[in-house]
């Protein structure tokens, strides 16, 4: 996420909604090359994995932002379902992930 010129807030959003919580999540990202630089190296890891991200980068950007939708709790503030396992397609909990 883009920390904002404050340094103390960022570009985000949550759209909470009843019986479920949290429905849609969304953050402006970095895009300013040299903090997304400094922060990986803040982080021990090294640029060269990296490099063809930071090239996205170095050579011009935009602003630019992104959320995730959890599309069984859309069904299931939809549905009024009390259970999102009652909801969920493929179910994902131990023991019931055949890959």
């Amino acid at each position: 996420m883009r920390l904002n010129d404050d340094g103390k807030t960022v570009a985000a959003m949550d759209v909470l909604v009843p019986k479920v919580g949290e429905l849609i999540g969304g953050s402006q990202r970095e895009e300013r090359y040299e903090n997304i630089r400094d922060r990986i190296t803040a982080m021990g890891l090294p640029l060269e994995p990296y490099e063809w991200y930071l090239d996205l980068r170095r050579f011009g950007t935009v602003k630019h932002s992104g959320f995730g939708l959890g599309f069984e709790r859309m069904i299931l503030f939809a549905t009024g379902i009390d259970n999102i396992r009652d909801v969920i397609p493929f179910p994902r909990y131990p023991g019931r992930a055949d890959l």
